[in-house]
């Protein structure tokens, strides 16, 4: 597996070839792929070049030599795939050969109500969480809810006042609400921050101003 800025990931070639089982073709399509991910094709260069570069031919064709180099690109590819994903054939098309997401991490990701076919966007979370330590088996005992925010701070801040009112204080009959003095003045932002440093709780942007909430275990 590989690690990919999210630039990459943005023009990453999700979907290799859709359209051919031929080897020759395969070949090539699997030959620019590599090249692009910037692979090392120096022990394999000498028979693409024979069999499917620019000066070869028929003559040069040889089956046993095309499934090896085929085989050798499919572990490349493999290698190069980002985190959490796979490269092989589509589980709805036989012909279709890209990146798809791992069972393991599709799991891990349904069962905190994610779902969606967005490749871009779960390399890059899946990226982000693993850099938190955070693996497929282990979700469930990091996930800790959903937060709202324009940004980051803000989502926190509005994080730790609700765990605040489910853990701590609740809403009392007398009156005294959380929009009231002295709970009105505490630094919510302040809070979220201590819950960072203190408790490990990390923000994982899903867009739409929606945040994942993950606490280090």
């Amino acid at each position: 597996m590989t690690y990919y800025s999210n630039a990459q990931l943005s023009s990453f070639p999700w979907i290799v070839s859709c359209d051919t089982l031929r080897s020759e073709d395969l070949l090539v399509k699997f030959w620019g792929v590599a090249a692009q991910l910037g692979a090392d094709l120096s022990p394999i260069l000498p028979a693409l070049e024979r069999l499917v570069g620019e000066d070869s031919n028929a003559e040069d064709w040889g089956e046993d030599d095309a499934a090896a180099a085929l085989e050798a690109l499919t572990d490349t590819l493999q290698d190069l795939a980002p985190s959490g994903f796979y490269f092989g054939v589509s589980e709805s098309d036989g012909a279709c050969f890209g990146y798809w997401l791992g069972e393991d991490w599709a799991a891990a990701l349904e069962t905190i109500g994610l779902d969606g076919d967005d490749p871009t966007g779960w390399a890059e979370l899946i990226a982000r969480l693993e850099a938190d330590g955070v693996e497929a088996d282990r979700i469930e005992d990091a996930y800790a809810g959903r937060a709202e925010g324009y940004s980051e701070d803000r989502a926190g801040a509005d994080y730790a006042l609700d765990l605040a009112q489910d853990t701590w204080l609740p809403e009392l009959p007398n009156g005294l609400g959380w929009a009231q003095w002295p709970i009105s003045c505490i630094d919510w932002s302040h809070a979220w921050r201590e819950l960072q440093l203190g408790d490990g709780y990390r923000l994982h942007d899903i867009g739409g101003g929606d945040w994942l909430v993950f606490r280090s275990f």
